[in-house]
């Protein structure tokens, strides 16, 4: 019983520092009025591309991690280890070019003075 609390404990300690921020962000007041949004054509295509990089980068640092729990958990099965690390060089591949994307859209809008 005494374990089974202290896993408990673990799982309230862990979704309240994960859920932290979102009340230090609560504390933020709305803008009284917003109005439309304002930029240019070029900064919204900025702005986006740095999204999906960022989202592509996350991904691939998942993999990352989901390839080395599954080169580790193998057993020394030549099949799961070459899975495995087949993963590992195409989220790697993913990774590479996630951060390419960000440096080629921000030196291509610096550049040109879009940004």
């Amino acid at each position: 019983m005494k374990i089974k609390m202290k896993k408990y404990l673990y799982y309230a300690t862990a979704l309240f520092i994960v859920s932290l921020p979102s009340f230090v962000f609560a504390a933020i007041p709305a803008p009284q009025n917003p109005g439309l949004p304002t930029g240019t054509v070029s900064g919204a295509i900025g702005k986006i591309t740095n999204f999906v990089a960022g989202i592509i980068a996350v991904l691939a640092i998942l993999m990352i991690v989901v390839s080395g729990i599954m080169y580790m958990t193998s057993g020394g099965d030549s099949g799961k280890v070459e899975t495995a690390k087949s993963w590992l060089i195409y989220s790697v591949v993913g990774l590479v070019v996630a951060i390419l994307a960000f440096v080629i859209v921000n030196a291509v809008g610096g550049a040109l003075g879009a940004w």
